[in-house]
Order: C-alpha cells, then sequence, then structure tokens
C-alpha cells in the first residue's frame, strides 16, 4: 500500500511540475494591439494591401502589409514599416505594382518586392 500511494505521489508531482513547465513556456500575452486602418485591393482583385498600426506600450508603428485577397490576415507580409504613427496612402498603379506614400521619417522595413508585384515606397 506504501509503494501504491508513493507512486500516485510521485505521478501527482510530475503531472504538476509538467504543468507549471508548460504554462512558463507559454510567455506572457502581448502588450500590443493592432489598429486596422484601411484596405486597398489590387485591379484584378488577388491581391491587397492592408494599412495598420501596431500600438505598444511606449512604441507605435504603421504597417503597410501585402498578402492574397483571399488569404486570412495572419498570412500577411510587410512590405513597408515606420516607427510612429504616420499617414500612408497606397495606390496600386498596375495589378502587379503598388505605390505607398508617406512623409515618414524613420521607416524600420522598406521592402521592393513581394511575389510578384513591385512596392515603390515614396517618401513625402
Amino acid at each position: 500500500m506504501k509503494l501504491l500511494a508513493g507512486l500516485f505521489a510521485l505521478m501527482f508531482a510530475v503531472g504538476l511540475a509538467s504543468l507549471w513547465l508548460w504554462r512558463r513556456s507559454q510567455g506572457e500575452p502581448s502588450p500590443c494591439a493592432s489598429r486596422e486602418i484601411a484596405q486597398s485591393r489590387a485591379p484584378d482583385g488577388r491581391s491587397r494591401a492592408d494599412v495598420f498600426e501596431v500600438v505598444c506600450p511606449g512604441a507605435v508603428t504603421t504597417h503597410v502589409a501585402l498578402l492574397l485577397a483571399e488569404r486570412p490576415r495572419e498570412a500577411r507580409a510587410d512590405v513597408f514599416v515606420a516607427l510612429g504613427s504616420v499617414p500612408v496612402r497606397v495606390v496600386w498603379s498596375g495589378e502587379r505594382e503598388v505605390r505607398i506614400e508617406s512623409p515618414a521619417e524613420r521607416l524600420l522595413v522598406e521592402e521592393t518586392r513581394w511575389r510578384e508585384i513591385s512596392v515603390r515606397i515614396l517618401r513625402r
């Protein structure tokens, strides 16, 4: 009976330790929030550009991300990220070319291509 009680106590301790380690590995929830500003579809409707801000404690970034139109938001890829809350204008100059206009002073991401889409960034 002592052996059975000891094994039960050991299994219980291992279970608690596993739960604690798993919860600790999940990390803290992100204190950042995303705010959608605008969407712009390509002329052929196959792709779109999302403009949004990510607001974290002490920092704000403005993003333009491209994705295929039927894909979920998580599949988007940043092609423009500026420090701060800055105005952004997205203009599709063709089915495979997008122009991003912004007076942003500090760019963190400045891509020139995403898949078959050419990206032009104009700082005005």
